[in-house]
């Protein structure tokens, strides 16, 4: 699904429906798109959407927290960061190294949740394996 950060970033935004005008900013930070000295790197790198983030990661959690496949999904990866926070589990899981497979196994839970399986997705078979082995 993607080869490069900005490939990686291009996914993520085509996912959560983010706003092409928004462009993450903080005091300290600030990114003018209209500025011929930023680099397309840089607008590319800023353009986010954090209240489409928060809202597609609300009602994935929502929509898959009381599935104990997921549960075990959310809770292997907040490990990697010392937590036990699902939640932060489901952002590692949004990360470039594991997206692609977790998005591939969501939209297939997605389609069909009463007779989607665990044991039988290729997508969550390999993203479990490779958060539980790390």
């Amino acid at each position: 699904m993607y080869d490069s950060d900005q490939e990686y970033r291009a996914f993520l935004r085509q996912i959560v429906k983010m706003d092409p005008s928004k462009f993450y900013e903080t005091e300290d930070i600030k990114c003018d798109p209209t500025d011929p000295k930023v680099s397309a790197e840089t607008i590319d790198e800023y353009n986010y959407d954090m209240d489409a983030v928060k809202e597609y990661l609300d009602d994935v959690y929502n929509s898959t927290k009381d599935r104990p496949e997921f549960q075990r999904l959310y809770t292997a990866a907040a490990a990697l960061m010392f937590s036990e926070n699902p939640e932060i589990g489901l952002a590692v899981l949004m990360s470039y190294d594991y997206l692609a497979w977790f998005y591939s196994s969501y939209t297939k839970y997605l389609q069909n949740p009463t007779s989607w399986n665990a044991e039988t997705d290729e997508y969550y078979q390999k993203l479990i394996d490779r958060i539980e082995t790390k």
